[in-house]
């Protein structure tokens, strides 16, 4: 009997983890959309190639995602407008927002990585870079001298991944945060400097979005998220749900069951301390509501998952 936690039904399962059983010539093969796939249905946190083709419908999933092009260009829609991503330019935007390729130059793969929005959010990234990713911005590297080592970066990432070691992908997964809080650095750097940085206005639904990232830890209700942004605590579901496709008290829980596994998979603290840190109040609730998420016990996923030698078992 597979005695391991079914990945699939947790939106945050990692690449590595749900293809470990792949030989590395897939792994490092390159993809195309599939255009059966369900709207919002989560990638999780990968790193793979990609195919530039033409997409039949729009794509739309709460990651963060990131393109690098090694030569030619693609052409997205967002929101009526047509966007271009340019050759060793890295390029992020919040896929939440329906994207969709519509041309594209060049027949050579260029890669993608995904992280979901929710870790995204509780890196330490400056206001006025958040701020514009959560407005909807496609963001391109300013500097456009360092394509060739975002490349080589990336090739890195890929066999991490298929090295099967956790070690290197938690190594992978580190630098990741590093590579986008320096490209953060210069945006701040131009907006300081010349002020080319716009502050954009972000909707009701981002600035509930932004106010759990910042909260979930806390013993909030969701009544207080909708208040948070003067909004009536009913209507501010209804406007969540309709926008993002998931209740605030849903968006809430996946804050709280992916600190939790982050939590298990990377440190030594008793499931216990790991339940209330996560923003738990209680621990008969965190275990149903990790199980439901998870498919499996707090201490079954930490069994799974653990990212180093001496974590307990």
């Amino acid at each position: 009997m597979d005695n391991r936690c079914n990945l699939d039904s947790y939106p945050e399962q990692v690449y590595w983890h749900f293809e470990d059983n792949m030989p590395d010539s897939e792994i490092l093969s390159a993809h195309t959309f599939d255009k059966r796939r369900p709207e919002l249905t989560p990638y999780g946190w990968t790193c793979v190639r990609w195919w530039p083709s033409l997409m039949s419908r729009p794509d739309r999933h709460n990651e963060l995602e990131l393109n690098l092009l090694r030569s030619g260009t693609l052409t997205y829609l967002r929101n009526g407008d047509r966007v271009t991503v340019e050759p060793g330019r890295l390029t992020i935007f919040w896929a939440l927002e329906p994207h969709q390729i519509i041309d594209f130059d060049g027949e050579d793969f260029y890669y993608v990585a995904t992280i979901p929005f929710a870790h995204f959010l509780q890196w330490p990234m400056p206001p006025a870079f958040l701020k514009q990713i959560m407005a909807g911005a496609m963001l391109k590297e300013t500097n456009e001298q360092i394509g060739q080592l975002d490349a080589a970066m990336f090739d890195r990432w890929l066999r991490d991944i298929g090295s099967r070691s956790t070690e290197a992908v938690e190594v992978m997964m580190l630098e990741m945060e590093a590579r986008l809080r320096r490209m953060a650095l210069s945006y701040e750097a131009m907006r300081d400097t010349e002020g080319v940085a716009a502050e954009r206005s972000t909707s009701k639904v981002e600035q509930m979005a932004v106010f759990v990232a910042t909260h979930y830890r806390d013993p909030i209700l969701v009544r207080e998220i909708g208040e948070a942004v003067d909004l009536h605590p009913d209507y501010a579901n209804v406007l969540f749900r309709n926008t993002l496709g998931v209740t605030l008290g849903e968006y809430l829980l996946d804050h709280r069951v992916a600190h939790a596994q982050r939590m298990l998979a990377t440190t030594s603290e008793t499931v216990t301390s790991i339940a209330y840190a996560s923003g738990f109040g209680s621990i008969s609730r965190f275990n149903a509501v990790f199980k439901a998420a998870s498919n499996c016990t707090p201490s079954g996923y930490r069994r799974q998952h653990r990212l180093r030698e001496g974590s307990p078992r």
